[in-house]
């Protein structure tokens, strides 16, 4: 082995003296050469990939300690550091146990460190065509749900909760899409996205207050160092709501000047039922563009984005005369007129947003410094009537952040303070929240430290914020001090980790002085101006094992949230129609649960891979022993690829995937709330490519065109409940030049 290494060397110093430049050499363990090995330097957001002798050329302009993370379908990731004037030579071992989503693959996270914070990482590389919709791709992770009604309005729950509680992050910039209802979307799509980082449960020490319930971190694609313009044309079409959408997306690159262009084109009419018939204004549109500029320097490199996402969502099942006066009946139909259906009509949702942000690093021999700023916009028109809207409001969001990364002995320490400031502003006399503002200033620093299998993370963070309503004469300043720590340890294949985290969340615009007649979520809303602040104490405990063939990760915790505030319905209607729902806090709050994650590969097949995720969850109210509104069923949810490239088999088909769902009956339950049945539901999807560069995805969902309604629906108490989408196809495609 030696000697193979010493001729690796010799051979890469000479390859560097001839272009004098730094190579990397990857390999596996019998010395092979591989090839199309995606290698990500993390520092700069770059990725590029082997050639065919298992090369891949490091610039002399990065950056001294950057970490490299190199991926390979079917090996074990590795993460390396570099050392300036230093070949590299990594060797990837064949991994029959794809677990990457669930930690058990090594790689870096922009979060903190996976190894002692609860982070899972999912690729989102080919989502547009190997998916519906981006939530939808998400709840195949254990622990993770969705509140929603059809593919328009789609909103991600983890581990029980939601919309404020979970914070989400697009780029480094938060994304505040008027996230405190149930009838708003995350606010974009999967335009250009790279791939997903998701924090289960409380975690404020990097980005701050609201990451009660956890945090979504979504990052685009990276650029991409080639010698001629790249990019892609896609296209899909699903008849379940008769959805056409295409994508495109070009890259280019120059010396160390890097460009990405990305746009996009939605349009989806009503939904088909399991009955064949169709809901009434589950309709929407959308159109997006985003474009980066990055200057990526040995010292100095910085990041230009913008992004534009438009959508226009109609609000089914939407009861204009009265709560649960309506019928089935009244709010469907038995044929789809497409020169209409397509159409918006009313009641809509008009969103815009606009997201502008800048990002520049330098980087010392030890240090490196980073500043984030961003400007997120967002204007929401709800309309009742054809002229005039319910409601017209923009809610503005500045994120100012400055970041120090440095070694000390064997320690790593991140520091930093933040700033962000949100401000709500009417643009007509009709609102539903007054015009008001907050304020928040918050400073952390963290520590990692990893040896012979040993390690420990730990953080404090402290934050102040302050919320302003001249309208309410409301002047009030919050501070919350925060801390965590996590151990892990590794022998051999097992893994075993313990965390401790906190977070905290002040009382939003909305739960302290929205005061009237939601018509988007069908209720009047009572606020609460005297509401406190909400603490997070979350146990986490985590152990994994695999071998070649068999992984499993049982992954248990516990989470304790004093005065936590909740939005009740109460048996008072306004106007004898729209039940009313006051805002409220409780003492204590417990959630807890378990997670359970297998991967089975037989030995004798190697090109099947059987995955089982296992998803507990119980809620208590510790004031009168009863459940939270609102509370996720239990799912087991089962998937199974049979990879068939060595096949050789017509129309290039490569890929065999069958997902299954099975939800448990839901009976925890609190008043005024339904409970709700099991179900279980079976879809297929098969992958072809038919020709270079072009991939070809064809699926069926809800195979058996069962009729279901999740408990999470935001329709599930209108007319007697409104099922989910019946049997449906799906085509798509995807050019790569």
């Amino acid at each position: 082995m030696m000697l193979r290494v010493l001729v690796c060397v010799l051979f890469l110093s000479n390859v560097g003296i001839i272009f004098s430049q730094v190579q990397g050499f990857v390999v596996d363990v019998d010395n092979a050469p591989l090839s199309d090995v995606e290698v990500f330097f993390v520092d700069q957001n770059l990725v590029m990939k082997t050639n065919e002798k298992g090369l891949f050329t490091i610039d002399n302009n990065l950056p001294e300690n950057s970490y490299l993370e190199l991926y390979k379908f079917g090996y074990n990731s590795s993460v390396a550091q570099y050392r300036s004037g230093q070949d590299l030579i990594v060797v990837l071992q064949k991994m029959h146990v794809e677990l990457d989503e669930i930690g058990i693959q090594e790689n870096v996270s922009f979060l903190g460190s996976y190894k002692h914070l609860n982070i899972e990482k999912k690729s989102l590389n080919n989502n547009f065509i190997a998916s519906t919709s981006l939530v939808e791709n998400l709840n195949e992770l254990s622990g993770v749900n969705s509140i929603g009604s059809g593919l328009g309005i789609q909103k991600v729950v983890v581990r029980g909760l939601s919309g404020l509680r979970v914070a989400t992050y697009l780029n480094g910039m938060r994304i505040a899409n008027q996230e405190w209802a149930n009838d708003h979307s995350i606010g974009f799509t999967d335009l250009g996205l790279g791939r997903i980082e998701l924090i289960k449960g409380a975690s404020s020490l990097k980005f701050g207050g609201d990451a009660v319930g956890g945090v979504l971190y979504f990052q685009d694609e990276p650029f991409t160092k080639v010698n001629r313009p790249t990019g892609f044309l896609a296209s899909k079409f699903d008849n379940s709501h008769f959805l056409f959408s295409n994508q495109f997306g070009f890259k280019l690159s120059k010396q160390n000047l890097y460009f990405n262009l990305y746009g996009e084109h939605t349009a989806a009419s009503d939904y088909r039922l399991p009955d064949k018939n169709y809901l009434f204004n589950s309709r929407f549109q959308n159109q997006a563009l985003k474009f980066s500029f990055a200057r990526l320097g040995e010292k100095l490199q910085f990041i230009a984005r913008y992004q534009y996402n438009n959508d226009e969502v109609g609000i089914p099942a939407h009861d204009c005369d009265g709560l649960n006066l309506i019928t089935i009946e009244e709010i469907t139909s038995s044929s789809l007129d497409l020169s209409e259906d397509y159409e918006m009509t009313r009641p809509t949702q008009y969103i815009v947003n606009h997201l502008f942000n800048f990002e520049t690093k330098y980087f010392t021999s030890k240090i490196k410094y980073s500043f984030f700023a961003g400007y997120f916009i967002n204007n929401l028109q709800e309309f009742e009537k054809w002229t005039i809207p319910a409601f017209d409001m923009d809610l503005s969001t500045t994120n100012l952040r400055l970041n120090l990364d440095f070694e000390v002995g064997e320690l790593s320490v991140n520091t930093g303070v933040q700033y962000n400031r949100q401000e709500n502003l009417n643009n007509i006399k009709s609102r539903l929240i007054p015009d008001s503002y907050s304020n928040d200033m918050g400073v952390y620093t963290t520590i990692d430290f990893e040896k012979n299998n040993f390690g420990f993370n730990t953080g404090v963070r402290l934050d102040y914020k302050e919320i302003v309503c001249n309208d309410y004469n409301y002047n009030e300043l919050f501070n919350a001090f925060n801390s965590s720590v996590g151990v892990f340890y590794k022998k051999n294949d097992h893994l075993t980790r313990l965390t401790y985290s906190g977070s905290y969340r002040a009382p939003h615009l909305s739960e302290l002085f929205s005061n009237g007649l939601h018509h988007g979520t069908n209720r009047y809303e009572v606020c609460d101006s005297n509401l406190d602040i909400e603490h997070s104490h979350q146990f986490d405990f985590k152990y994994q094992w695999n071998d070649e063939h068999f992984g499993f990760v049982v992954n248990p915790f516990i989470q304790l949230i004093t005065d936590f505030i909740a939005i009740n319905p109460i048996d008072s209607f306004y106007l004898d129609r729209y039940r009313i729902y006051n805002y409220v806090q409780y003492d204590e709050v417990h959630i807890s649960g378990v997670e359970l994650n297998v991967h089975y590969h037989p030995h004798f097949l190697h090109n099947l891979h059987i995955e089982q995720s296992y998803s507990f969850i119980n809620t208590l109210n510790k004031a009168n022993d009863s459940n939270l509104f609102f509370t996720p069923a239990n799912k087991i949810k089962s998937k199974l690829n049979f990879d068939l490239d060595i096949y050789n088999l017509p129309f290039g088909l490569k890929k065999v995937s069958l997902y299954h769902l099975y939800a448990f009956a839901q009976n925890n339950i609190v008043s005024f709330e339904s409970a709700s049945d099991s179900y279980s539901i079976l879809n297929a999807e098969l992958l072809f490519n038919p020709l270079i560069n072009l991939s070809l995805v064809v699926g069926v969902k809800n195979i058996f065109n069962k009729e279901y309604i999740p408990h999470l629906s935001r329709i599930k108490e209108v007319a007697g409940g409104v099922p989910e989408p019946g049997r449906s196809f799906h085509v798509s495609l995807k050019y790569d030049f």
